[in-house]
């Protein structure tokens, strides 16, 4: 099956019904073609695998599962926050962070989402501003940790530590600033990033590339057929961002660029087909 196959069932499922990680690995497949996936599978396996036995008989011990985790991930295989600018390639790429056992938070935030699963925990990916975040549910009670931070646990003096140091002394922390992020978010949140890397190393057709698998993620959207007209007009590409204009016009949502929409989709056509239009 192709990344574009396989993106585009996903795209037709129900977002709980969505396996992120194994989405996330489709994308580092659309971005490079060649990569095989196989081997991140048994690698992923090994993750799980590993973490089970090192809980082994203490299955109900909620404070050994956490440790495993971090054991696992952080201390055995060295996995943590790409901090310097050579990291950043792997942020938004599973594959990559496996690779450099660096990368961006959500990306580290599935890989402990991945583990604590095959411990019988329930997860939940977190969009805190500064930082993705995950929560694991244990025995009726939630903690939150820190996959960037090498899956350190976080309290609300951290949440308002990192809140000043992203927002600087203004930042206030409130209860709406902690929003779970379902399968469909997640895989787009990477592909944002992904989009952002590449326009900020002048690469274009790369971020376009990226926008495309957004969209057979979500091809009902209205905001990314936006975004790939933008970058179609970029690149030239006349046909191809009237096309992606008319589809975002067509589309419910994004009310507030539905005018410059139609202003340039009327340009658009003016030079595509001149004043006749």
């Amino acid at each position: 099956m192709s990344a574009q196959q396989a993106l585009r069932r996903i795209g037709a499922l129900k977002a709980s019904a969505i396996d992120p990680l194994e989405g996330a690995l489709w994308l580092a497949k659309w971005a490079e073609p060649t990569l095989n996936l196989g081997a991140y599978r048994r690698h992923l396996d090994t993750l799980a695998s590993d973490a089970r036995a090192y809980l082994a008989d203490d299955q109900d011990d909620d404070g050994l599962a956490v440790e495993a985790a971090r054991q696992i991930l952080a201390r055995r295989y060295g996995y943590g926050g790409a901090a310097t600018s050579a990291g950043r390639l792997s942020e938004a790429n599973v594959a990559r962070t496996i690779d450099r056992r660096q990368g961006g938070a959500m990306v580290l935030a599935l890989l402990y989402r991945h583990v604590f699963l095959a411990l019988g925990r329930s997860v939940e990916i977190i969009d805190f501003a500064p930082r993705t975040l995950i929560r694991v549910h244990m025995n009726g009670a939630h903690t939150l940790l820190d996959p960037f931070a090498g899956g350190r646990l976080v309290g609300a003096r951290d949440l308002r530590r990192l809140l000043k140091e992203h927002h600087g002394e203004d930042g206030e922390l409130t209860p709406n600033q902690l929003t779970t992020l379902n399968p469909r978010q997640v895989l787009l949140a990477l592909q944002h990033d992904a989009k952002v890397f590449h326009l900020l190393h002048a690469a274009p057709e790369a971020a376009l590339m990226a926008v495309e698998a957004a969209l057979l993620i979500a091809p009902g959207e209205a905001y990314l057929w936006r975004e790939l007209a933008l970058l179609h007009e970029r690149l030239d590409h006349l046909l191809d961002a009237t096309r992606a204009l008319q589809r975002f016009l067509q589309l419910p949502g994004g009310g507030a660029h539905r005018y410059t929409a139609s202003q340039m989709l009327q340009n658009l056509q003016r030079r595509l087909y001149g004043d006749d239009t």
